[in-house]
């Protein structure tokens, strides 16, 4: 181990903090040439900070007792900038900003500072929502705009993107039971006497459960294939029930079965995706079994809430599905 004289470390504790930071400099330089096409160096280089850093400049008392805040508005607006251009968490931020040196460098800390936590993250970015909502966006693109005048004159058609629906995922029982429902509901809506033929056809308790029946999360797996066969039939007879009422004297027109056909097409989706029906020596009352995870329709119906939203894969293995729509994006 080398020897250190002793007027060297005189020299060190003497200026310790300016070798720090002139060492934190020296190594983002090297650094910064190693990569000088990172996306963070790009934007380091193009975007200009000035206005955003105004907006928020309130976030701090300007006047007044008090010492100089630890974390400064321009160094938290960057933070937020990073967070959201690669989608991470606060406490992800917060890891990035400590250990990332690219990023660390971006947001404006010497390799040595702590950075913020998590929770300082979070309070700065509940002012900016509350008190300057769409400051970020607005300045960015403008920005963009600017610095790219004539696509912006273009137009331009992105990717598909997915977009979660805000709706409740459903279980299969509960999600026959909703559309039928809905399906009634519409009928209901449009011919008030219709809907009351098909109900008097139907077993209440077998298509919507008795009232105290017990949660499907307590029941053993046998009972759980028994109340989804007792629900798919009872569904397949409401089905039954309403496209016969359809073709009734004093047919319905078709703007007003329009939505009926919809419904009905919604329930017929949900049982071919999620069940396989065998046939009995009942018509009326096939076999009815779940079908594997692996061999369940594609884009299943999640929800009778908005039955337009659809399961969607977004792994090669199948083991992460979103409830949502598949976006197009135009701009012109």
């Amino acid at each position: 181990m080398a020897i250190i004289p002793d007027f060297a470390w005189a020299v060190v504790k003497t200026y310790f903090t300016q070798l720090l930071l002139w060492l934190s400099d020296q190594t983002y330089l090297t650094l910064l040439r190693r990569d000088p096409d990172h996306l963070l160096v790009k934007l380091a280089e193009h975007l200009n900070f000035t206005s955003l850093e105004a907006a928020c400049a309130d976030y701090h008392h300007q006047s007044g007792p008090g010492t100089t805040p630890t974390h400064a508005v321009p160094r938290l607006v960057r933070a937020l900038l990073v967070g959201y251009l690669f989608h991470w968490s606060l406490r992800d931020l917060e890891w990035h900003i400590r250990f990332n040196l690219v990023v660390k460098w971006f947001v404006g800390y010497p390799i040595f500072a702590e950075g913020p936590d998590h929770s300082t993250l979070e309070r700065f970015e509940l002012w900016v929502c509350f008190k300057q909502h769409r400051t970020v966006f607005d300045e960015i693109l403008r920005q963009i705009d600017a610095a790219f005048p004539e696509e912006r004159c273009q137009s331009q058609v992105g990717d598909t993107y997915a977009l979660r629906a805000n709706a409740a995922k459903e279980s299969l029982v509960p999600l026959v039971r909703h559309t039928c429902k809905r399906l009634l509901a519409t009928l209901r809506k449009i011919d008030a006497p219709r809907e009351v033929a098909v109900r008097a056809h139907l077993d209440a308790v077998a298509l919507c459960g008795a009232k105290a029946e017990r949660s499907e999360f307590h029941l053993t797996p046998a009972e759980r294939t028994a109340r989804l066969q007792t629900t798919v039939r009872a569904a397949l007879d409401c089905a039954r029930h309403v496209r016969a009422q359809l073709d009734v004297p004093t047919p319905l027109t078709p703007e007003q079965r329009t939505p009926v056909l919809e419904w009905l097409s919604y329930l017929d989706k949900i049982i071919a995706d999620e069940v396989v029906l065998v046939p009995t020596d009942n018509p009326t009352a096939p076999q009815v079994t779940e079908r594997p995870a692996d061999h369940k329709g594609a884009y299943r119906l999640g929800s009778a809430t908005d039955p337009e939203a659809t399961y969607r894969v977004h792994s090669h293995n199948g083991d992460k599905t979103d409830l949502g729509y598949n976006v197009h994006v135009a701009v012109f």
